[in-house]
């Protein structure tokens, strides 16, 4: 059934200015980017076109943020146009959504090109039967629906492209029909109609070798010699060439008045086989100084060893800018002469920043060509275009490389099916639809090692200037983001300019937000980072490009999927299809399941997207939204890791970023685990932007957990930012917390003096305030420190008035660490028995609060003095409980301190080998901390013998 309106048939004109009927009406299809939309459907008529092919058609890399809302727009205004009846919740008919897209539904009579598309196909298969009545009869037809030049005042990218193509379709079926003239005797017709035609086209020589024909046959034997004069100096004057020999074949049987030139028959200047004997060698050069990807070579050899009975395909992905067509142009050369039918190359075009992405019957064309094929014998339908291309390929030994594919469906249709062909395609994308269905072998390429990074700059700027200076060497690779076209810009710098040290491009690398400034190739725009980033940001949809720069904005080195839907304030399900969408276009590389990571340079890319594309307030909003999304997962981690701790009080979340959900502890602590560099990351960009109350609040629930994992240098570094901030806001009570944990972070660092002087400031500060709670954490604290520092009977005392304050507060689980501290001290004086006392009351404390940490401690202190006063099996029992609970803890500091007492309880009873074990296993641990405990162990290790 063919699509109607009220008034009948609708009716589309593409071949002059873009027109539209409703039977005898024309329609009114609104502003030229309105008709430009109505264009680029209708070359696709019948197949959906996706919006984004819709915005790059006719805005190319210049689209505006809006470009996503002015095609709905515009869709909206040609549905009213061609079906102004339609109600709203009615399903078009003529211009019908189709997924991501649109697609225009016309039957073949309804669009003047189809039809001109059909009349050239007949036209091709009459003369093949030298039917040429009919041939003519076609030719004509389709000339006759050209009127003027093709999508007339249509703006945009798309239409420049397609002007260019059906142009040349147009000129293709003049000379057809020129041909099929001359065969029928109509040399003054063909005369008349190509004397104006070759001064619009005059470089064109095949309508000027049918002039001359045409007027030799006349008896106008002076002006067809004259035509190849004029010919001549046209050609010299504008390309500096001569004509081709052809045309100068044809002037040698004018100037020798042939006679076969006279006749009816087909004329000699068009007379072509449809092929000759061609062996294309299209390889583009291989680069110079191509080095590493040694492994990606050797997968790709054993591809090329894989099964002969099927076309291999190998098809190679990656980032923009990571070397996909280096290699495979690389490893084609390397193999060219396995092929000695030839190796064609095309460019399909996508993702450059110029021209629109190559349709496949434009690539076939070139293939064909590439295989001898003349021009006009290649069909306009694409599944021509496939099946004769498979056809020439066909037993042939050839190598095809399919250069910068958007899409699978962009390849498909290239494809050989004959098994001795090999395929190599490069993309940005994954094209998943190639490996699942069509069996190729995927290889993604990332970024290069140190070494190969190094090895680059060696070839390009010598080995010498390299080895002078190492550490800029280093430093600069790790600039560059070890990208390739990163390393080879710099390389190119260097090399022009000789006076440039490496240290000098490190320093003007040293600011993250002019880097891809430094990075640019000023002779060319194409190699520059930053355009090449963009090529695949616009290639995006406008959800994919809002959330890829607002990735920009995190300050952390990966984001979760969950993370991500805070950030932007979409659901989860939303951003996860969004998130692998741009992992499957490498603009992000997915590191773990829902986890994600940008690449240094494209995340300085997206920075400078969110900058000019997001307004402040947006950018804003967004962090906060992250901000506070972290610090309420983390609040609850904090909870569910150490319920017994005194709890940080925050504000309800703000929508759109409910805490992730942790049901128990081991989620909790896995949360964690996973996001504690982006965690430090929050907590100072919230400082460092002015989000006090976020930065003093995240420092403190973080506490636990670092202190659990042994994360020193992150405990000391946000801390000192969380202080900071609490100081600017005034929150006393805060400060005085994170000075006592800030203490702790002091201490494990053996920076005694300063964690000295946090407990003292806490305890002073606590007592202004009248904060109880903190005034016995600090006394406790305090005590300990004196503890260790051999001052027992001050340490004594503050434990004492900790321990009065404690069960004041009827805080048992505190009561019971302060407890543990008293034993401890006790211990160091060599009073066994009272520690012993004290070590039992700790534990019925703790294990009443559920405080299993502090069990696994009190037991390891147990297990300490039993060896000392030779109790060997008590000791071991509890040394090995201790370690249990350590270990499902996730404590890896305290694994480690009670393995070294496992260790000595071991030796002493006769188990050296068991003691060499367990004081290893301690060593790797503190050895991995920096603790200085590992340097006892090594100690004990080395008695062992």
């Amino acid at each position: 059934m063919h699509p109607q309106g009220a008034n009948g048939l609708i009716r589309v004109e593409v071949l002059g200015p873009v027109r539209a009927w409703n039977g005898e009406v024309e329609l009114d299809l609104g502003a030229p980017r309105q008709r430009a939309v109505l264009a680029v459907l209708a070359s696709r008529v019948g197949r959906p076109v996706a919006r984004g092919e819709l915005i790059d058609g006719l805005w190319g890399e210049q689209a505006p943020v809006s470009a996503e809302g002015s095609v709905h727009t515009y869709v909206a205004g040609l549905r009213r146009a061609l079906e102004p009846d339609r109600t709203h919740r009615a399903p078009a008919k003529v211009l019908a959504n189709a997924g991501s897209g649109y697609v225009l539904r016309l039957a073949d009579g309804q669009l003047d090109l189809v039809a001109f598309e059909q009349h050239l196909r007949r036209t091709r298969l009459a003369a093949t039967s030298d039917d040429v009545d009919t041939a003519l009869r076609n030719v004509e037809a389709a000339v006759n629906l050209w009127r003027g030049t093709p999508l007339s005042g249509i703006p945009g990218p798309f239409s420049e492209f397609e002007r260019t193509r059906l142009t040349e379709m147009y000129l293709t079926a003049l000379e057809q029909r020129a041909e099929l003239m001359l065969r029928t005797g109509r040399d003054a017709e063909v005369v008349a109609e190509l004397s104006r035609i070759v001064h619009e086209h005059p470089l064109r020589e095949q309508l000027r070798g049918l002039l001359m024909t045409a007027l030799y046959r006349s008896g106008r034997q002076a002006e067809a010699l004259e035509v190849y004069g004029e010919t001549r100096r046209h050609l010299a004057e504008e390309l500096g060439v001569e004509p081709g020999p052809e045309l100068r074949g044809l002037h040698e049987r004018i100037l020798t008045n042939e006679a076969a030139l006279s006749g009816t028959s087909t004329p000699r200047p068009t007379e072509r086989v449809t092929t000759r004997r061609v062996v294309p060698a299209q390889l583009p050069h291989d680069m110079g100084g191509f080095t590493g990807r040694e492994a990606e070579l050797v997968q790709l050899e054993q591809f090329l060893a894989g099964d002969d009975n099927v076309v291999r395909i190998a098809a190679i992905d990656g980032s923009g800018g990571i070397g996909k067509t280096a290699l495979a142009v690389h490893f084609a050369h390397r193999i060219a002469e396995r092929f000695p039918d030839g190796q064609l190359y095309v460019n399909l075009r996508g993702f450059d920043p110029q021209q629109p992405p190559l349709v496949p019957g434009d690539a076939l064309g070139q293939l064909l060509r590439g295989l001898g094929v003349d021009a006009q014998q290649v069909s306009t339908d694409p599944d021509e275009q496939a099946g004769m291309f498979r056809s020439m390929v066909a037993g042939k030994k050839m190598l095809v490389l399919l250069d910068n594919a958007a899409s699978t469906d962009q390849v498909r249709s290239l494809l050989p099916g004959s098994a001795s062909c090999v395929v190599l395609v490069t993309s940005r994308n994954r094209l998943g639809g190639l490996v699942a269905r069509d069996g190729a072998h995927r290889i993604t390429l990332g970024v290069l090692s140190e070494a190969e990074s190094v090895s680059l700059l060696e070839h390009s700027i010598g080995a010498q200037r390299v080895a002078a200076e190492p550490a800029a060497v280093s430093a600069l690779v790790a600039r560059c983001g070890h990208l390739p076209l990163a390393l080879r810009i710099v390389a190119s710098n260097l090399a022009d300019r000789r006076h440039l040290t490496v240290d000098d491009l490190v320093e003007s690398l040293s600011i993250e937000q002019d880097r891809l400034d430094v990075l640019s190739a000023p002779d060319d725009e194409s190699t520059a980072v930053r355009g090449v980033f963009s090529w695949s940001y616009h290639a995006c949809k406008p959800e994919a490009t809002r959330t890829f720069r607002l990735l920009g904005l995190h300050p952390g080195p990966d984001i979760s999927t969950a993370a991500a839907a805070a950030l932007t304030g979409r659901p989860v399900p939303v951003i996860r299809r969004v998130l692998d969408g741009l992992a499957g276009g490498h603009l992000i590389e997915e590191v773990g399941r829902d986890r994600y990571r940008l690449h240094d340079l494209v995340r300085v890319y997206a920075a400078e997207r969110a900058e000019d594309e997001e307004t402040e307030a947006e950018r804003r909003a967004a962090v906060y939204r992250l901000v506070q999304w972290y610090l309420h997962t983390a609040h609850l981690a904090d909870r569910l890791l150490m319920p017994q701790r005194r709890p940080v009080p925050l504000e309800q979340p703000v929508q759109h970023c409910l805490p992730q959900r942790l049901e128990n502890y081991e989620q909790a602590l896995a949360w964690l685990v996973a996001e504690r560099m982006n965690l430090v990351a929050i907590c100072l960009h919230a400082h460092e932007s002015g989000d006090h109350d976020t930065a003093w609040r995240l420092a403190s629930v973080l506490h636990g957990f670092f202190q659990l994992r042994s994360h020193w240098e992150d405990w000391a570094v946000t801390h000192r930012a969380g202080l900071a901030s609490a100081r600017a806001v005034n929150k006393p009570g805060a400060v005085t917390v994170l000075l006592t944990s800030l203490g702790g972070a002091y201490w494990h660092h053996c920076q005694y003096d300063e964690a000295l002087r946090c407990y003292e400031e806490a305890l002073r500060l606590s007592r202004e305030i009248g904060d109880r709670q903190c005034t016995a954490t600090a006394l406790n604290d305090l005590g300990a420190a004196y503890a260790d520092t051999d001052r027992a009977e001050e340490a004594l005392e503050h434990f004492r008035q900790s321990l009065e304050i404690f069960a004041e507060l009827g805080d048992r689980g505190c009561e019971g660490m302060a407890m543990y501290n008293m034993a401890k001290t006790h211990q160091g004086l060599g009073q066994f028995d009272t520690a012993l006392g004290h070590l039992c009351e700790s534990l019925d404390l703790v294990r009443q609060t559920g405080d299993r940490r502090c069990e696994a401690a009190g037991l390891t202190e147990f297990a300490a003095i039993h060896h000392v006063i030779g109790r060997l099996d008590e000791a071991r029992a509890q040394a090995v409980h201790a370690l249990e609970i350590f270990n499902e803890l996730g404590d890896r500091h305290g694994a480690a301190r009670v393995l070294r007492t496992l260790g000595a309880v071991q030796r002493d009873s006769g188990e050296p080998e068991a003691a060499r074990q367990s004081w290893t296993r301690a060593l790797e641990v503190f050895d991995e901390l920096g603790a200085p405990q590992a340097e006892e162990i090594s100690a004990l290790l080395a008695e062992l013998g």
